[in-house]
């Protein structure tokens, strides 16, 4: 069961209301804030292979940590388990709140014609909290203390009744008449808030002490694993807002703008936490360093934000799956898929002839964002043709949930077509654009070259003389490759750029500031439309290969964006100003390219294969590495993040274990919770 990031409530038995699941959610995430501690909360109908192998999966799955705690219910075969991972501070409680908490919970709310599934899981929350404070008392919802065998003492509660091991869980079964809070739902908030005292009166002879603050495990984590667990949030969280765009996409072309403003909304609140998150991370890996300190704190809130990122995207993940009704609407969606191949074939086909008009007129370097989207369009065509069949498969056999999943990963490969050869159509036209902006540049340049040479003849200003020289000889050099023919535009403007950078500064010193000013806005759009296009072309090499490409590059791409957002800012304001944020956006982007290009081409070593529609798409490839018989396109899957650790013919009635990819809420989106859980001590739980 792969959640989506910053999910902590998982109700896959569909047993509780959107209300309730809202508000156990808000228990959680107050749980996380006062203690550290988080509870992960997962309803299914039943453990296919028992409840510690299902813990256990669940944990090694979503990669939780030594802070959090797994709660997890079948409804149908009565069976439960909490387990805290060893190395946890709550793992020798385990036991004393699955006993005095969760099972009197469980048994005294979840029989008769309207089970009350809140009420266990909010007891859970309850006896962890205190647990984490250290002010775990024995004495449960009730607040009657209970013995160590989990009887109640005579004279309390009616007589004493004892627990059995049901031997899968410490706990076992306990029968009788425990007594559990009876409070109705309406009361959990209240009850959880109020009924805490963290200040009580110590017994008269002992000492009186604050309850230990609970440590931060991020804080005992080595420099070295935070920085890879942020980093794996960072990639996961980035993913997830993608596919939640990919998906709310499909929805408004379906639905209207109106049916997905709230989801638009999520959306947009969880790209302000990525924002912040991607600028820190840029922080840690500029030139100025950092202390250990800095570098734990900025981390730190990262994965914070990660986490909201996810809670984001998961605030209305229920309404917009109920939207797009996709289970009950396959053989619909399926022939919308039908009648958007052929038109995306054409593009491909277009694609190709692109590229090769391109390859005659530009160096290779010039293309190297682009120079594989037709084949990898291609594969991706490949793909959506075998998520088809699986799709009409599953369907066929009554398992909706994989059909759906089915479709749903067909749709994100179209859209991924889409977007491959868009980026080669577009890439025509920008670098036609960038020809032109070096011509324009190229002029600029003498002029300034004319300038300064004179003002160095004059004697005055001899510092000139250096950049001036500089300058020079790039202009000889960018000259000679433009009339080779296949020139690399954007690299020539870049060098040109730098050069031109080196005598801009003192030249100013002698120009009159107004004519500075006016010089610099004169180069400003061409500056601001080609840092546009490098970005635009780097997102969408990124959003197509998502699969490969890590935190690095993605920091970086925000940043160019951030920048040249500043500059646009500083048009009117300071054009000199706003010039230079507008060529460091464009070296930003430029850097972030070559990150992107360096992990696609890490990422085909990986699996064996350098070229992804040649070498990496066939089955055999991927069969030798564990997976099974499928169709073709899995490499171009994988690659553009659409596949997640996945078999795809490995099938099952639920279907969520072996797709990844799309899904608004960012399902598919792995890895986010970071960190490593450990292994598992005796679980906590039983029968109920």
């Amino acid at each position: 069961m792969d959640v989506p990031p910053g999910t902590f409530v998982v109700d896959q038995a569909d047993v509780l209301s959107s209300s309730e699941e809202s508000r156990l959610e808000s228990e959680v995430a107050q749980l996380r804030q006062d203690t550290g501690e988080s509870l992960y909360v997962v309803y299914v109908d039943q453990f296919p292979n028992g409840d510690r192998a299902f813990v256990q999966d669940f944990a090694d799955t979503n990669s939780l940590s030594t802070n959090d705690t797994v709660l997890a219910i079948a409804v149908e075969t009565r069976r439960y388990a909490l387990d805290a991972a060893d190395g946890s501070q709550l793992n020798a409680m385990q036991d004393d709140i699955t006993r005095t908490y969760v099972t009197p919970s469980l048994q005294k709310n979840t029989t008769g014609d309207t089970p009350d599934w809140l009420a266990p899981a909010v007891a859970a929350v309850q006896g962890v909290d205190d647990a984490a404070d250290g002010t775990l008392d024995g004495r449960g919802e009730s607040g009657q203390e209970y013995t160590p065998d989990g009887a109640l003492p005579q004279g309390e509660g009616g007589g004493a009744t004892t627990g059995s091991d049901s031997g899968s869980g410490a706990a076992g079964a306990l029968t009788g008449g425990l007594v559990a809070a009876g409070l109705g739902a309406g009361g959990y908030l209240v009850w959880k808030r109020s009924r805490k005292d963290h200040s009580r009166t110590p017994e008269r002879g002992q000492i009186a002490s604050a309850p230990a603050a609970p440590k931060d495990p991020l804080d005992e984590m080595p420099l070295e694993e935070l920085h890879a667990k942020a980093g794996s949030k960072l990639v996961a969280a980035d993913d997830a807002i993608r596919s939640s765009e990919q998906e709310v996409g499909f929805a408004e072309a379906a639905y209207g703008a109106d049916a997905i403003a709230t989801f638009k909304e999520d959306i947009a609140t969880a790209k302000e936490h990525m924002r912040a998150s991607f600028q820190l991370q840029q922080q840690m890996e500029d030139d100025i360093p950092d202390t250990e300190e800095d570098q734990r704190r900025w981390l730190k809130e990262i994965i914070g934000r990660c986490d909201e990122v996810g809670a984001a995207l998961a605030a209305h993940q229920k309404e917009f799956e109920q939207l797009r009704d996709l289970e009950n609407r396959v053989p619909d969606a399926l022939g919308e898929l039908g009648s958007a191949v052929p038109a995306a074939e054409e593009k491909v086909t277009e694609a190709e002839q692109t590229l090769v008009r391109l390859h005659s007129s530009y160096a290779d370097s010039a293309l190297a964002e682009v120079g594989d989207n037709a084949e990898q369009a291609r594969e991706r065509l490949d793909f959506v043709r075998t998520a088809e069949e699986k799709a009409r498969t599953s369907w066929d056999a009554g398992d909706r949930p994989t059909a759906a999943l089915a479709v749903r990963a067909a749709e994100e490969a179209l859209d991924q077509v889409r977007t491959l050869t868009e980026a080669v159509r577009r890439a025509e036209g920008t670098l036609a654009e960038t020809m032109e902006h070096l011509r324009q540049g190229v002029a600029q340049c003498r002029q300034d070259v004319a300038e300064a040479q004179a003002v160095v003849d004059s004697g005055r200003s001899p510092e000139l003389a250096g950049p001036t020289g500089g300058l020079k000889a790039v202009l000889q050099d960018v000259r000679t490759q433009m009339d080779a023919g296949r020139p690399d535009p954007v690299d020539l403007i870049h060098r040109l750029e730098a050069a031109h950078r080196q005598l801009h500064a003192p030249l100013a010193g002698v120009r009159d500031a107004r004519e500075h000013a006016m010089q610099a806005s004169r180069m400003l759009p061409s500056a601001i439309t080609h840092a546009q296009g490098q970005i635009d072309g780097t997102a969408d090499f990124i959003s197509a290969r998502r699969g490969a490409v890590g935190p690095e590059a993605r920091s970086k791409l925000s940043e160019a964006a951030r920048t040249l957002d500043a500059a646009r800012g500083m048009r009117t304001s300071d054009p000199a100003e706003a010039l230079d944020a507008a060529h460091h956006a464009s070296d930003l982007a430029e850097r972030a390219s070559e990150l992107a290009r360096r992990d696609v081409t890490s990422f085909g070593m990986q699996y064996g294969g350098a070229g992804f529609g040649q070498g990496f798409g066939g089955a055999d490839r991927y069969r030798r590495r564990g997976g099974s018989s499928f169709g073709s396109g899995l490499g171009g899957a994988m690659l553009g993040g659409i596949l997640i650790n996945s078999i795809l013919n490995s099938g099952g009635s639920s279907g969520g274990s072996d797709w990844g990819g799309g899904g608004f809420g960012g399902l598919g989106g792995g890895g986010l919770s970071g960190g490593d859980f450990g292994g598992f001590g005796d679980l906590s739980g039983g029968s109920f």
